[in-house]
């Protein structure tokens, strides 16, 4: 089915779209159906530029001035004026794009808008105020207005204004579709469910982390990859491993280039003698490859108060890990700090073992490495029944392409 009279705009302001399986489901399956979109992102920051997602998908990459700042109408004089200028260097920043002619001119051209996350949403919402297309939120980072310092409260209020007038939200399961709800007053009916988690596919274990990082055949590799944060309990790396057998390493995989700083303090988790590190982002199509040449996953979720972002949003973590995805997909049995998805998910299927200190990790380890043929199958049946994101995806499609047709 083809449907190229569609064209949505997908608001997206970071640099990491290759790292989200969900964002990368969405356009693949959009550019199956043959709708047009296009993706406003930023650029850089040690991120792959995002592979090719078909003829229909258009990304367009802009300054973070677009997303973060304001474009005040009554500047606006000022602004064209600049952008007439070719020796300078706002000139590089296209008319088209921005707010004020984006506002008023662009956003009509599109059936619906979607914005990714707070920022994405508010955005969105600014630049349809004329416009007035329907409006889709896909929400990762969940604002708890407990979690809120004076100076964000506007944010949270924002993001409320711009709730009351969108059509489709996307979450990643109950439990955090329950707390968005409940967050923003927004209808459930409105909500749809796709865990992040990458495409069903088949997958072979490899040696790809062997070969590149010269680990030998008698250790037992234990895969972390994504962000080097603390809430990842990034400083407690150094003692979880002082509690493993010699048998076992661990491999911090990061999903984007290091800055010397960070490379610096992976050098030294590299003298514990139990800590390599892979500062080399892959390609989306090789993230199999890599997870898959794992013995196990390491899933170190840690509540912290530093940001809205790190507190009840990292407790309520639901099904948005795409770490926990990967490694189910490929069969690693996970070992996972305490959170009530893990204590959920983890009674229902055996893949994997969850702690409470660092000290008893080791042991976990050792657990499961003594029935790993049946916590591999059960990883595998933990991704087949509660994150495989296909037939998820195919009605969110569904439900965005009602509101399309809409909003032609």
């Amino acid at each position: 089915m083809t449907d190229a009279r569609q064209r949505l705009l997908l608001i997206y302001p970071l640099p990491s779209l290759d790292t989200n399986p969900t964002l990368v489901l969405l356009l693949e399956n959009l550019a199956k159906r043959g709708v047009r979109v296009e993706v406003l992102l930023t650029q850089g920051e040690g991120f792959l530029v995002p592979e090719f997602f078909g003829n229909s998908i258009q990304l367009k990459f802009l300054p973070r001035d677009f997303f973060f700042e304001p474009f005040p109408l009554k500047r606006f004089p000022r602004r064209l004026a600049k952008k007439l200028k070719p020796s300078n260097r706002a000139a590089e920043f296209p008319l088209w794009f921005d707010h004020v002619v984006f506002r008023y001119v662009a956003a009509r051209q599109y059936s619906a808008i979607i914005g990714v996350d707070p920022h994405g949403i508010i955005l969105a919402g600014s630049l349809n105020e004329h416009a007035k297309k329907p409006l889709v939120y896909i929400s990762f980072e969940i604002i708890f207005s407990d979690d809120l310092n004076d100076s964000e409260i506007d944010l949270k209020a924002r993001e409320r204004v711009v709730c009351d007038q969108t059509s489709l939200v996307l979450v990643q399961d109950e439990e955090r579709a329950e707390a968005f709800c409940r967050e923003n007053s927004f209808p459930f009916d409105r909500v749809s469910m796709v865990p992040v988690a990458p495409a069903p596919q088949k997958v072979e274990k490899s040696d790809y982390l062997r070969k590149i990082l010269e680990i030998p055949s008698n250790k037992r590799i234990v895969l972390y990859c994504g962000n080097l944060e603390a809430w990842a309990s990034r400083d407690e790396l150094a003692e979880m491993v002082s509690y493993w057998p010699d048998t076992y390493c661990l491999v911090i995989h990061s999903r984007s280039r290091v800055e010397n700083r960070m490379k610096a303090y992976l050098k030294s988790l590299t003298e514990t003698g139990k800590i390599i590190t892979s500062t080399e982002p892959v390609e989306r199509k090789d993230m199999c490859l890599l997870v898959s040449s794992a013995d196990f996953g390491l899933a170190p979720y840690k509540p912290i108060p530093d940001a809205w972002q790190t507190a009840k949003n990292i407790h309520h973590l639901g099904l948005s890990s795409g770490k926990i995805s990967y490694y189910a997909l490929c069969g690693l049995p996970i070992l996972a700090r305490s959170l009530p998805v893990f204590e959920r998910e983890f009674a229902r299927y055996k893949c994997g073992k969850i702690y409470h200190r660092l000290s008893e990790t080791g042991d976990l380890l050792e657990e499961m490495s003594r029935d790993y043929e049946n916590y591999s199958r059960e990883a595998k049946r933990f991704y087949d029944e509660r994150l495989n994101p296909g037939d998820g995806m195919d009605k969110f499609c569904d439900r965005l392409m009602d509101l399309a047709h809409a909003g032609r």
